[in-house]
């Protein structure tokens, strides 16, 4: 897996997370190449026929850092720079050797965070399974 599919829990942290990741990087060399800005991004979707077509522009935060020559990107929807930072500021973490202390500590809150999503994404499908109707079973089907 690459480093900045490994990031993608930093787009769903709360703020209070978010603070806490970015204390990890207080006494690391890192580097603002571009501080975040704002942008918007043409979302191209499949439609059920197979044809590509563009949907619309979205909203996206994104930024980039250097550690120690190592660099990373970080992009995220909205108006989010803080997580746009702290995306680049993993990525270029994961991606450099060194730092073990910061590396396990990053990992841990990705991996929480991977967690919190995942219980989360299953009580939507739960909830949304409640409200199937199978039509087949209807009377007079």
């Amino acid at each position: 897996m690459h480093a900045i599919d490994q990031t993608q829990p930093v787009a769903g942290m709360d703020d209070a997370t978010i603070t806490e990741l970015l204390k990890q990087f207080n006494d690391l060399p890192l580097l603002i190449l571009k501080p975040p800005r704002t942008g918007l991004l043409m979302m191209s979707v499949t439609d059920c026929f197979n044809t590509d077509f563009h949907l619309g522009e979205v909203l996206v935060t994104e930024a980039s850092v250097s550690l120690n020559g190592i660099e990373g990107y970080g992009m995220v929807s909205g108006e989010a720079p803080r997580k746009a930072l702290a995306r680049a500021a993993v990525d270029a973490l994961l991606r450099s050797r060194g730092y073990t202390e910061q590396r396990n500590a990053v990992a841990e809150y990705l991996q929480r965070e991977r967690d919190r999503q995942q219980r989360a994404d299953q009580t939507e499908a739960a909830l949304t399974a409640a409200t199937r109707v199978t039509f087949d079973l209807m009377p007079g089907a």
